[in-house]
């Protein structure tokens, strides 16, 4: 074999690696010119809802601000000045202005950025027909929160940490509903942090029924990760990411009032989790809790959708074992070369997820149960990969534990007894085949293997032999 030979799979598989290793950061950076330079370069008025009391002020002021601000306003009739309050506290309307006394009413805690793009617009309106312009906050931020944003950023965090939790507890051999039930007490943990910190710096008011809103937002965000990861696989840090940071964080009316970017965004706000949890908070904070049902419902959908798609994970995870345990031997057979299949795919997955360590991580199915497993990667003297190699576990009767067949780049990953001793053999097309016994202790064991060419073994030479401790 020719030395070009030899490097042209070396050359594909550091391609492959330099791949799984970019295409995450380069999502992020597309992404955020997409999904934040887009709205947030110019934000503009993109039809705020305002009322003006009286048919015709309406159609008059209406037609001005068409004049000064094409498709930024509609505006909406209000039969009269007292109207006003109920049309802003059920959200129908984010300002009301009366003309008759030049006054404009704003709730501040829409945001001081669409408080101020409001007083610019009406100020010279105001003027123009014979009066300086009077400002009424009717919904006025805490004391801590200047711009308006303190419940943004306390929205955030829940949203954030929920999708993060996951992430970093999908390298660990927890059972599923271990999991779950952290996902839920950190969701609390990190709600109550948020809120007691929040309120103590007055950054938003004291009230108790917000820190509903934190944990069902932590939930929603946390279920639907956890329920996507063994369907989307390699692909979730992007998919993630995608819905409740790219997706949610720009939609969310927090950092720029949702009035002030397109029409695209304005309708995710209604979609996704982050901007319903800023809908429902800000009504129970500043709004005597009127129209927060719709954004509540909204995020026991989110929830609801996490927990179907945990519960088909699961369903799919106990067919599959039901395949590997049926008699017929095809459909054993069909069974095993699906698991080995996922095996493959998974211990892949693990460094473009970016985990604890390249080669610990095992079959996603594996890892929702507590049993130990063992996870290496096969080389050869060179320590160059052997591709497919195939891995057997052996208990101290002789019957098989389990069997697979290692990836493309020499990794595999098999399961154990829980406490006890096992026999594993490996071998490979053109190796010599090793075998060792084990002692498993619980936990995610970690070995590596050396194969040597079948041609290069001394006349007399024992085969087996212990592998090598894996190198962490």
């Amino acid at each position: 074999m020719s030395q070009e030979q030899v490097q042209e799979p070396e050359r594909s598989r550091t391609a492959k690696d330099l791949a799984l290793a970019l295409w995450f950061p380069g999502f992020f950076v597309l992404g955020f010119m997409l999904f934040y330079l887009l709205p947030f370069h110019a934000p503009a008025p993109h039809g705020i809802p305002v009322g003006v009391v009286g048919q015709q002020a309406a159609a008059t002021v209406s037609a001005e601000l068409a004049q000064v601000s094409p498709g930024g306003f509609d505006v909406t009739p209000v039969a009269a000045a007292a109207d006003i309050r109920d049309a802003i506290f059920h959200r129908d309307v984010v300002a009301g202005y009366d003309p008759a006394g030049h006054t404009l009413y704003i709730a501040r805690a829409d945001g001081l950025q669409l408080v101020q793009v409001l007083q610019g617009i009406f100020a010279p309106l105001s003027t123009g027909s014979g009066g300086p312009l009077r400002m009424v906050d009717l919904a006025p931020t805490a004391p801590g929160d200047g711009f308006g944003t303190s419940l943004f950023y306390i929205a955030m965090a829940c949203n954030i940490s929920g999708y993060i939790a996951v992430m970093m507890m999908q390298a660990t051999a927890l059972s599923r509903r271990t999991k779950l039930t952290a996902l839920a007490g950190f969701g609390l943990f990190a709600t109550v942090v948020c809120w007691a910190i929040g309120t103590a710096i007055q950054a938003i008011p004291f009230h108790p029924a917000v820190l509903v809103i934190g944990f069902l937002l932590s939930q929603a965000v946390a279920w639907t990760t956890f329920g996507l990861a063994p369907f989307v696989r390699r692909a979730l840090p992007g998919v993630a990411m995608g819905l409740f940071v790219l997706m949610s964080i720009p939609s969310s009316g927090g950092a720029i009032p949702k009035e002030m970017v397109p029409g695209f965004f304005q309708v995710l706000h209604h979609v996704m989790p982050l901007g319903q949890a800023i809908d429902a908070a800000r009504g129970i904070l500043y709004f005597d809790a009127t129209a927060i049902t719709v954004p509540v419902l909204g995020l026991l959908a989110w929830w609801a959708f996490g927990a179907l798609l945990v519960a088909l994970g699961a369903w799919r995870d106990r067919r599959a074992a039901g395949h590997e345990a049926a008699g017929p031997e095809e459909a054993a057979g069909d069974a095993e070369r699906e698991r080995e299949h996922r095996i493959a795919e998974a211990v892949a997955d693990e460094a473009s997820v970016g985990g604890a360590h390249p080669d610990a991580l095992a079959d996603a199915r594996l890892l929702a149960h507590p049993v130990p497993t063992l996870i290496g990667r096969v080389v050869d003297d060179a320590g160059r990969p052997v591709p497919r190699a195939r891995v057997t576990v052996v208990d101290h009767t002789g019957g098989q534990v389990d069997v697979a067949a290692g990836s493309e780049d020499g990794r595999f990953a098999v399961r154990g007894r829980a406490d006890g001793w096992v026999t594993v053999l490996v071998s490979a097309p053109g190796h010599d085949p090793v075998s060792e016994r084990l002692r498993l202790h619980g936990a995610v064991s970690h070995r590596s293997v050396v194969l040597r060419p079948a041609a290069a073994r001394a006349p007399g030479e024992q085969v087996s032999r212990a592998p090598a401790a894996l190198p962490r």
